[in-house]
C-alpha cells in the first residue's frame, strides 16, 4: 500500500505509515474520555510512538542545545589545534623511518580491498528489502518507522561525536609523539637505523643500586664488540652519572666492575648482539680511601663472557675528578724566637689545633685522637722517660678522609732544658752623672730584674769605696760611692747582678774625681812636683817609652802629665769617649778618656790634653790616659 502523504511503500495490512505515520485506511480516529494520566494505558503498540516528545519537555531540549553550540565551537578548535600537532609529530616520524619501510608500506596499502564501499552497500540492500521482512506476517507487528529528530537531539549528537572524534585524535597524537621519542632515542643512542627492532625497557638490576634504569638496544652496526661508549652527564635529579654503552653477544654477559660494591651484570638471552646502556653514579667508581692526589683518574672495569665460556675485557674511555684536600692547622704549641719547641719541666706537650673537615680522622704519631665540632682538636704528647736535655723527638699529625686527599704536619719537640732568663742591667751613664761632687761623692743608678741582687766594687779599693746596692719592686737599683778627699782621676767600677733562674749580668763603667779645668790641674800637680809633659827634653819631661815601662809608678793618680796630640778618631761607648790621637813631635800613637763634655774633639785639630796615665789601650800596645782637652792655639 502505498501512503498518500509521503509515497512510502507499506504492507496491505498495515493501518499507519511506516515512514510518516499517517492513517493508510482514512478511518477518523475516535476520541476517549478524558482519564488520569496514571490509568491511560495504550491499546495498541504504536498509540503512543517512543519518539514523540512530550510539550513540557521542549523548553529543557531547546536549552540544552544553546549551552551544547557554546561547548562544541572551542572544542572543534582544541581538535583542530590537536590534530595539527599530530599531524606535524606524524610528519617528523615519517621523516626518520627509512626509505624501505615506506615503500613495504605504500604495496601492503594496494593489496588491500576497498571493504567499506562494498559493506555499505551491503547495509543498503538489506535495509530496504522489506518482503524478506514481512513473510511471517501474522508474527509480528511493525512500529511506524520516527520521524527526523529535534533540532536539540541533533545538537547532542554532534557533540558526543566531536568529544569522540577529539579523544581519538588525542590518544593517536600521543601514541605517535611516544612512538617518534623511541625512535629517536635509539637512533641517538646506537648511532644506527632501527633495522633490528624498537627499544625495549629493562628493569634495573636489584643488587646493584647504583645505577639507573638501563635500556637494552638494537645492536648498532658501528659501535666495535672489544670497545664501549661513555657518556658523562648530570641527570634531571642532579646526580652525576656516567652512561656506558657496551656490545654484548649473543648469549654473553657483560660485568662492570666497581670498588665497593657488587658488580653489575646482565646476560643477553637474544640471539643476536644488542647494545647495553647502563646509566652509573661515578660515586660508585671512587676508592672511598683517602687519596694522596686532588686529581683521580677512572677507567670503568668491563668484561664480556661469551656463550662458549671466554672472557675478554672491554675497552671504556677514562674520566677524571677533583677531590678536595685536608688541611691540619696546629695552633699550640708555639715555637720561640728560633723557631724551637721545647717540652716544659714534665716533658708533656699539649697539641691543640683544628682540622677544616670535622668529619675527618686524625693519628697522631699512628694514635686516633678525637676530633670534635668544628674540627677541633687536642691532644697531651709526653716524651720518652729516657730523654735528656739533648734529646729532639717528633711529631707525625695525619688527618685523613674516604675520597680527600690527607694532610700531614711534623713537630719537633726538644726535651726540657733548663734556660735561664736573660738579665737585664743598665746604668744611668752620662758623664755628668759620673764625677764626682767636691766631697768626693756620687749616686749611680739604674735598671735590672726584680729581686736581682747587685754588687758593685772598685778598681781602686783604696781611695774608692762602693756601697750596698738596693732593688725596688719594679728593678730599679741605686748605689753610693765615696772617694778619698785626696784622691783625683778615675775608677773602673764593676757592677754585678744575680737572680734564681736567670743568668748573671755583669758591667763595668767609669767614676772620676777630677780638677775644674786644666789650671787647677797644673796648680795641684806642680804643687805636688808630680807633673810631667811628654817631650824629649826638660826637668819635667817624659816618654810614653817610660810611661809604658813603668805603669805601677805612673798609672795612678798620683802623677799628672800633659801631651800635645791631634784627633784622629772619637768613639764613644756609653759614657766614656775615647779620642784616638797622634803626637805631634813623636807620631805616636795614644788613646785618651775625654773628661771633657762642653766640646767638639775635632778631627784634625790639635790638644793640649791633661791627663793621668791608665796603662796600655787593650791589645794595641798604645799608651792609655784619660783627662782634660785645651786648645792648642
Amino acid at each position: 500500500m502505498i501512503c498518500k502523504e509521503c509515497g512510502a511503500y507499506n504492507p496491505d495490512h498495515a493501518t499507519y505509515c511506516k515512514v510518516c505515520a499517517a492513517n493508510l485506511k482514512g478511518e477518523p480516529e475516535v476520541e476517549t474520555p478524558a482519564a488520569p494520566e496514571e490509568d491511560i494505558q495504550p491499546t495498541k503498540r504504536f498509540s503512543r510512538p517512543s519518539w514523540i516528545v512530550p510539550e513540557q519537555h521542549k523548553e529543557a531540549e531547546e536549552a540544552v542545545s544553546e549551552a551544547a553550540e557554546e561547548v562544541v565551537e572551542p572544542i572543534e578548535e582544541t581538535v583542530e589545534e590537536v590534530a595539527d600537532e599530530a599531524a606535524d609529530a606524524v610528519e617528523e616520524v615519517e621523516q626518520t623511518i627509512p626509505e624501505d619501510v615506506v615503500k613495504k608500506a605504500a604495496a601492503v596499502e594496494e593489496e588491500l580491498p576497498d571493504e567499506p564501499e562494498e559493506a555499505e552497500e551491503e547495509v543498503e540492500e538489506s535495509f530496504y528489502n522489506d518482503e524478506e521482512a514481512l513473510e511471517d506476517e501474522d508474527s509480528f507487528e511493525y512500529e511506524p518507522t520516527p520521524p527526523k529528530r529535534k533540532q536539540g537531539k541533533k545538537q547532542q549528537s554532534t557533540l558526543f561525536t566531536v568529544l569522540l572524534i577529539a579523544i581519538i585524535v588525542v590518544i593517536i597524537g600521543a601514541l605517535v609523539a611516544v612512538g617518534w621519542y623511541l625512535l629517536k632515542d635509539q637512533f641517538k643512542c646506537n648511532k644506527a637505523d632501527d633495522a633490528n627492532g624498537p627499544v625495549a625497557s629493562q628493569p634495573a638490576d636489584p643488587e646493584n643500586t647504583g645505577h639507573d634504569d638501563p635500556v637494552t638496544t638494537a645492536a648498532p652496526a658501528t659501535l666495535d664488540d672489544t670497545n664501549a661508549e661513555l657518556l658523562e652527564t648530570v641527570d634531571d635529579d642532579g646526580v652525576e652519572r656516567v652512561h656506558i654503552t657496551v656490545m654484548i653477544p649473543s648469549n654473553g654477559t657483560v660485568s662492570i666492575a666497581f670498588p665497593n660494591q657488587a658488580d653489575y651484570t646482565w646476560t643477553n638471552t637474544d640471539d643476536k648482539a644488542v647494545a647495553r646502556k647502563v646509566k652509573i653514579p661515578v660515586e660508585v667508581f671512587y676508592p672511598n680511601t683517602p687519596l694522596e692526589e686532588s686529581t683521580q683518574t677512572f677507567t670503568p672495569d668491563i668484561k664480556i663472557r661469551t656463550a662458549d665460556g671466554s672472557e675478554y675485557k672491554v675497552n671504556c674511555p677514562s674520566f677524571t675528578r677533583s677531590f678536595p684536600k685536608l688541611n691540619i692547622t696546629v695552633q699550640s704549641p708555639v715555637p720561640d724566637e728560633n723557631g724551637t719547641i721545647m717540652a716544659p719541666e714534665s716533658n708533656t706537650v699539649t697539641i691543640q689545633g683544628t682540622i677544616d673537615e670535622e668529619t675527618a680522622q686524625l693519628t697522631v704519631n699512628g694514635v686516633a685522637t678525637t676530633v670534635y665540632t668544628g674540627g677541633v682538636f687536642m691532644y697531651d704528647y709526653t716524651m720518652s722517660p729516657d730523654a735528656t736535655e739533648d734529646t729532639e723527638e717528633t711529631v707525625t699529625l695525619v688527618a685523613s678522609k674516604p675520597n680527600c686527599v690527607s694532610d700531614t704536619k711534623e713537630i719537633t719537640i726538644h726535651a726540657y732544658k733548663f734556660v735561664p732568663e736573660p738579665m737585664t742591667l743598665e746604668v744611668n751613664s752620662d758623664i755628668s752623672l759620673m764625677r764626682a761632687d767636691k766631697s768626693g761623692k756620687l749616686f749611680v743608678t739604674g735598671k735590672t730584674l726584680p729581686g736581682a741582687t747587685l754588687t758593685a766594687t772598685s778598681d781602686n779599693t783604696t781611695n774608692v769605696l762602693c756601697g750596698s746596692v738596693t732593688v725596688d719592686g719594679e728593678g730599679n737599683f741605686t748605689f753610693q760611692i765615696t772617694m778619698d778627699p785626696s784622691f783625683y782621676g778615675t775608677s773602673s767600677i764593676t757592677l754585678e747582678a744575680v737572680k734564681e733562674g736567670a743568668e748573671p749580668g755583669s758591667t763595668k763603667f767609669t767614676v772620676m774625681r777630677g780638677l775644674s779645668d786644666k789650671n787647677e790641674f797644673v796648680k795641684h800637680y806642680l804643687k805636688s812636683k808630680t807633673y810631667r809633659e811628654v817631650k824629649e827634653k826638660g826637668d819635667n819631661a817624659i816618654s810614653i817609652a817610660e810611661l809604658l815601662a813603668n805603669p805601677t809608678q805612673y798609672a795612678t793618680s798620683d802623677y799628672g802629665i800633659r801631651i800635645t796630640a791631634t784627633v784622629v778618631e772619637n768613639n764613644t761607648v756609653g759614657n766614656d769617649t775615647i779620642v784616638k790621637m797622634t803626637i805631634a813631635k813623636t807620631g805616636e800613637t795614644v788613646y785618651v778618656h775625654a773628661l771633657s763634655s762642653v766640646w767638639q774633639h775635632n778631627v784634625g785639630s790639635a790638644y793640649n790634653v791633661y791627663c793621668n796615665f791608665i796603662g796600655t789601650y787593650e791589645d794595641t800596645g798604645c799608651a792609655e790616659f784619660y783627662g782634660w782637652f785645651a786648645k792648642n792655639k
